[in-house]
């Protein structure tokens, strides 16, 4: 049985079938929106899964060996008994791709759009005139999240004074290898890319949606250093999405060494240029020492910054686009990189990043999850989430 970036305890009678009774216990603390992957025997196409009389969200993988649940909330300690049948009719409101091996890939649930793959083809002279490089829109591949509504589009293009950082992203601006110095795959002002090469799986149901795509990290040459097999799912939640964000980076050279600042490497999550241009002094930062005020921000700058920069389980950035509050929780994982150096920003960007050396023989693997809701959280919801991913095994 695999368990989705989340150690439960299974307590099973006997082999699992679609039909069985699965009794499933929380850890020693709450968590919420836990995921859970069950291998089956007898493969399923349309499964149905209850917590006694409640209906939880499931849905088969492509082979339909195995079925994903969401259950909303697992009190500390608490056994909870999960029932999964063989459905009669398929659900209404799922997930479905749109163009999703195309040029503009869209994920919709209900009709609604939910996330959008932007992998422009590279022109070196999209460039505006008279603007520095950075603000070509062909440079890199990203993905923009969409609020519930389906309409408001909650994260930044190739727009506004900061351009270069742009929706759900992943990369380093101080990378060196083999005799190149400072390549930069966030900004790319010397001709560096991230470019699409390809799609390589993507799956859509009741419960979530998924892709994973290949994408080649371009140095100054044009040349790719390394290649990068990136997975984002998105799962549909009460009040809100959970997203989750997969990175497998390989290389055939030598060594690749990568580094940055906070601003400018690791994964991040950029809002609207909405933010940026009418309500960054409304921003505000949940975390976990505390609730700060509107319009502040901390960051790690060096080895002297404090503790409260380095290394946090998540924080939460509360951001206002068009007169709508709107809190994304940035919640890391222990098996990540350490140290991992904070990044916040009023108008709207929020992550962090680490140090790392790439080899042939050791790929980088970094795995994060953003929970994205219209209005507030609270710190006991963001410790709920980042224990749903990241709790260990009960002892």
């Amino acid at each position: 049985m695999k368990l989705s970036n989340f150690c439960l305890c299974i307590l099973l009678s006997g082999s699992i079938t679609f039909a069985e009774e699965i009794k499933i216990t929380g850890g020693l603390e709450n968590q919420s929106h836990v995921v859970v992957t069950l291998n089956l025997k007898t493969p399923v196409k349309n499964p149905e899964a209850a917590i006694g009389a409640k209906a939880i969200p499931a849905q088969a993988t492509a082979d339909g060996k195995s079925v994903v649940v969401l259950i909303d909330k697992i009190p500390a300690k608490e056994t909870v008994t999960i029932h999964i049948v063989e459905g009669k009719t398929p659900p209404r409101e799922v997930f479905v791709w749109k163009d999703p091996e195309g040029e503009k890939p869209v994920l919709e649930f209900a009709g609604k759009k939910v996330l959008e793959y932007v992998r422009p083809t590279y022109d070196k002279e999209a460039t505006p005139p008279k603007q520095p490089l950075r603000t070509n829109p062909t440079t890199k591949v990203y993905h923009h999240l969409y609020a519930e509504d389906g309409t408001t589009r909650l994260t930044n293009g190739a727009d506004g004074k900061f351009s270069h950082h742009r929706g759900i992203f992943y990369g380093f601006n101080r990378i060196n290898y083999e005799g190149a110095t400072g390549v930069d795959v966030w900004h790319c002002n010397s001709g560096e890319s991230q470019q699409h090469v390809k799609t390589l799986t993507y799956e859509a149901g009741p419960l979530y949606g998924t892709h994973t795509v290949e994408i080649a990290w371009n140095g100054k040459d044009g040349k790719p250093f390394a290649r990068e097999i990136r997975q984002l799912t998105v799962y549909q939640c009460p009040k809100g999405r959970l997203v989750e964000f997969q990175s497998t980076l390989s290389t055939p050279l030598e060594k690749v060494r990568l580094d940055g600042d906070p601003q400018h490497a690791g994964f991040h999550f950029r809002s609207h240029v909405l933010v940026e241009e009418k309500t960054e002094n409304e921003t505000y930062f949940l975390r976990p020492h505390g609730k700060g005020e509107k319009g502040k921000e901390e960051n790690w700058a060096n080895a002297k910054s404090p503790a409260s920069t380095i290394n946090r389980p998540w924080t939460a950035m509360s951001f206002v686009i068009a007169d709508k509050r709107y809190t994304t929780v940035y919640i890391d994982h222990a098996s990540n990189p350490k140290e991992a150096r904070q990044s916040e920003r009023k108008y709207g960007r929020v992550g962090t990043y680490f140090e790392y050396d790439l080899t042939k023989d050791k790929p980088l693997k970094v795995q994060y999850r953003l929970w994205v809701q219209e209005g507030e959280v609270t710190s006991e919801q963001c410790d709920d989430l980042y224990r749903s991913f990241n709790l260990p095994t009960k002892p």
